[in-house]
């Protein structure tokens, strides 16, 4: 995200505002990476609450060949990295998640941010199939979360950058 001035030179998609999940699984849109060099997606936990410590949620990232839920999609294995709580300037170390996903723990995940690094050129060897560029972020709720407030962007590298940002207005 080098000069990154208002969205130039990057595509940034919102995903999911920060509206309470509750106790209800939520995938974001499918991204598309066929011209994007690199994808990151952003993941900023508010409140979250469960009725007991040991019921995390465990978020994925899929794979596709369309746009659309269908039969194609596999959870991928993925780099990440989780912040220190909001308004401290720390990072924890980069890891790796299996295609099974990263448990967040509900004790302890407010207010911090979960960077999770895509790398497009991985995808298709991983996900076994030609042309499976659509991405997305999965977040399975336990059924004893009672308040989720969690808020999902993806920041692409597009491969041919443009002078002028992608706009909807």
């Amino acid at each position: 995200m080098k000069d990154n001035r208002f969205g130039f030179g990057e595509q940034i998609v919102p995903l999911k505002a920060p509206i309470d999940a509750a106790a209800t699984d939520f995938a974001t849109p499918y991204v598309n990476l066929k011209n994007a060099l690199h994808c990151t997606f952003v993941l900023y936990f508010g409140v979250t609450t469960a009725a007991s410590a040991d019921q995390n949620l465990i978020v994925t990232v899929e794979a596709a060949t369309a746009a659309a839920s269908n039969a194609t999609e596999v959870a991928l294995p993925f780099k990440y990295r989780l912040s220190g709580a909001t308004g401290t300037d720390s990072w924890g170390a980069v890891a790796s998640a299996t295609a099974t996903g990263y448990s967040a723990d509900t004790t302890t995940i407010d207010g911090k941010v979960l960077l999770i690094d895509l790398d497009p050129a991985t995808i298709e060897a991983t996900h076994g199939q030609r042309g499976s560029n659509f991405v997305r972020v999965v977040v399975d709720l336990d059924a004893g979360n009672t308040v989720n407030l969690i808020g999902v962007l993806a920041v692409l590298d597009p491969m041919y950058p443009q002078v002028t940002v992608l706009s909807t207005s």
